[in-house]
């Protein structure tokens, strides 16, 4: 497979120890991880179509990323900032999104089935068109968010102030 820039590179365990830069790898030689330094310093990324399937990003400053539909089913984004990034079309499934920040974030299309978003703030965020079936949702903030066509079922877990 060849890379292109923005590629991020896997350990075998999937964790993020690197972005290619073309010529060159951005990365954090002391923990051989990327540090919230540089992911912060990039701001837009963009991944390969392989995508990041089970990758663990927890905690990541992913705000305003472009991740448009990339494959993140099972990955790690507990605690991760999302605010403004583009998930549009985005594989989530069985994703863990607890107390991720997705303010603002676009999620319209996103396939968001069996994910965590527990205590995660979504406020203002699109999900138009999403499918929640079997989310859990319960403590995340929905404040703003626009659910306009998005799919549930009676597996989701709604917040408790929240109706549907």
């Amino acid at each position: 497979m060849k890379r292109k820039k923005g590629d991020i590179l896997l350990s075998w365990q999937k964790d993020p120890i690197g972005i290619y830069l073309g010529d060159t790898v951005l990365m954090n030689t002391i923990t051989g991880k990327i540090d919230k330094l540089s992911v912060q310093q990039m701001k837009v990324l963009f991944f390969s179509e392989e995508g990041l399937s089970g990758v663990n990003l927890r905690g990541a400053d992913l705000a305003c990323a472009n991740l448009r539909g990339v494959n993140l089913r099972g990955a790690n984004l507990r605690d991760a900032d999302l605010e403004g990034a583009n998930l549009r079309g985005a594989n989530l499934r069985d994703a863990d999104l607890e107390g991720a920040d997705l303010r603002g974030a676009d999620l319209s299309g996103a396939n968001l089935r069996h994910s965590i978003l527990y205590d995660a703030d979504l406020t203002g965020a699109d999900l138009r068109g999403a499918d929640l079936s079997g989310a859990n949702l319960r403590g995340a903030n929905l404040s703003g968010a626009n659910l306009e066509g998005a799919d549930h079922d009676e597996n989701t877990v709604w917040p408790f102030s929240y109706c549907h």
